[in-house]
């Protein structure tokens, strides 16, 4: 049992680590657009528009797309262990049905875009309200370009093809820092066809891909109503889980709009910077481990998915709350480093990285509600992520109200970090309960030392910070080194009072999971 159980352990670890790698490549391309975003737009009112009007269409498919693939996974696992054939079969019939979704849904949305704009842009003037319903009913083809690929990331997905799974998001941002570089005079619109064209190359290579990889496309076996019903019921409940994760976004840029301009921007600047660690290590791990848990779920292996959900929280507990330190630390440095360039000037630098804090106070809650409805879906109960997610948002809007009275998009940022508190506690709690953990007590263990280490190592860096300051050299000389330093600092007091947990973490993030040290499971 434990050789079965440190073999999962090491694929996990494996499969995470071609995630990593390939989506580190795609988020460098993603900071190169941000860069050459703000260097050509800054926090304009026309940048405001473009991410109101992105933000419906992109919600829309995010909200979708995680939760298809989230239902289907576990779905296409057991077709296919019956027969690979009814699986592909299944399958193709769903790309069917999501397609026709899709497009029904961009007709109905380019109608009413117009109506969609007052509602999402009710803040902007009449003129950049005119623009948005121009940008909306052009980037409502989104919706059907990326939506007619869900299902190809979901197979993709299931049969743990990692590596096209992964560079297909890297034609995206290569096409907008194209259309960036070479602007012809589109002004904002570089970013529209950027987008669009960029997703349309993304879905042609994911069919693709799965033509080579020996993907039956075809329908040999009759549409099975039975089937196509069973999926609908999984991927229902599971826009809660994506409600939590996609539409705060969402609903901040909406309340944005009834800030000075620039607002809006500032807040998807921030996030984005965010997001990154997210989307390059959490993200890998959530992607990684759902087949596995999937796997697991059905084969009613009880304690591997217990001990699959400890790690997971400690790994995140491990990584994320360094990380939200360092932001403190140098928020601004980093904010002006990526930046601050053209028409981004100091003081959109300097508003970008106080809201960047605020986000980041919410870094290890936030990358919980990934791993927690990976979860979920595999346990089939989704039910209770539908619930949460329309609590998160109730509770974002009253924060929201809350906070930005007094602290404006800094007061939005820190709402959105304080929801995701609140709901991952409770969430957790949940997940105790449907897993069976009786005793959480070595993990607490493990967090107390976490959060003793991040403590000496945020002190360590305000010491170093504040006597640097009282000398001549220069801030970007002593901020590398003052970041490098509190890292050792804080993996110095990890190591001296680690426990077995944090010491299985280690090795397999540096990859020198061996069998000779004991890992508790």
């Amino acid at each position: 049992m434990k050789n079965e159980q440190t073999s999962i352990v090491s694929q996990i670890g494996r499969a995470s680590a071609i995630v990593m790698i390939w989506t580190l490549v795609d988020k460098a391309l993603a900071i190169g657009k941000e860069m050459l975003t703000a260097h050509r737009f800054g926090v304009s009112a026309s940048l405001d528009v473009f991410n109101v009007a992105y933000s419906f269409p992109g919600t829309v498919v995010s909200l979708f797309s995680a939760a298809l693939v989230s239902a289907f996974v576990p779905l296409y696992l057991e077709w296919r262990n019956r027969s690979s054939q009814e699986a592909d079969s299944h399958a193709t019939w769903l790309i069917y049905l999501t397609t026709l979704l899709f497009a029904v849904l961009a007709i109905i949305f380019y109608v009413i875009a117009p109506e969609i704009i007052q509602v999402i842009g009710y803040g902007f003037q009449p003129k950049e309200k005119q623009l948005a319903v121009i940008l909306e009913r052009l980037l409502i083809l989104l919706l059907f370009i990326d939506g007619a690929g869900i299902l190809f990331r979901g197979i993709l997905l299931a049969r743990k093809m990692f590596f096209h799974l992964y560079v297909a998001p890297i034609f995206v941002n290569i096409t907008i820092v194209f259309f960036l570089v070479y602007d012809m005079g589109l002004g904002i619109y570089a970013l529209v066809w950027g987008f669009l064209i960029g997703t349309l190359i993304k879905t042609v290579y994911m069919c693709i891909a799965l033509r080579k990889e020996k993907f039956q496309y075809g329908t040999p076996i009759p549409f099975d109503h039975q089937k196509m019903k069973a999926f609908w019921l999984l991927t229902i409940p599971m826009l809660g889980s994506q409600l939590i994760a996609n539409s705060n976004m969402l609903v901040d840029q909406v309340m944005a709009t009834q800030l000075s301009a620039g607002s809006v921007s500032t807040l998807r600047y921030a996030f984005r910077i965010n997001d990154l660690p997210i989307q390059v290590v959490i993200m890998a791990v959530s992607r990684s481990i759902f087949p596995f848990i999937s796997e697991e779920v059905a084969a009613g292996n009880r304690d591997n998915l217990q001990n699959i959900f400890k790690y997971t929280l400690i790994f995140l507990g491990f990584l994320t709350i360094p990380i939200t330190c360092l932001m403190v630390l140098f928020s601004e440095d980093l904010v002006v480093l990526l930046l601050k360039r053209g028409a981004f000037d100091m003081e959109a630098a300097r508003q970008t990285a106080q809201t960047l804090v605020c986000y980041s106070l919410g870094l290890f809650f936030y990358a919980y509600t990934f791993i927690n409805g990976t979860f979920f879906a595999a346990l089939q109960k989704t039910k209770i992520l539908l619930y949460m997610g329309f609590a998160s948002i109730f509770l974002n809007v009253l924060f929201n109200v809350l906070f930005m009275h007094f602290w404006g998009a800094k007061g939005i940022a820190l709402s959105t970090s304080a929801t995701m508190g609140i709901i991952s506690i409770w969430f957790i709690f949940l997940l105790k309960r449907h897993l069976g953990i009786t005793n959480l007590s070595q993990m607490l263990s493990s967090f107390t030392r976490i959060i003793f280490a991040a403590a000496g190592m945020l002190g360590t860096g305000l010491i170093m910070v504040n006597l640097f300051e009282f000398t001549s050299i220069s801030r970007l000389i002593y901020a590398p080194v003052t970041a490098i330093s509190v890292s050792l600092c804080y993996i110095g007091i990890i190591w001296m009072f680690r426990t077995a947990d944090l010491d299985t973490c280690i090795t397999t993030l540096t990859n020198k999971f061996t069998m000779r040290k004991p890992i508790g499971l």
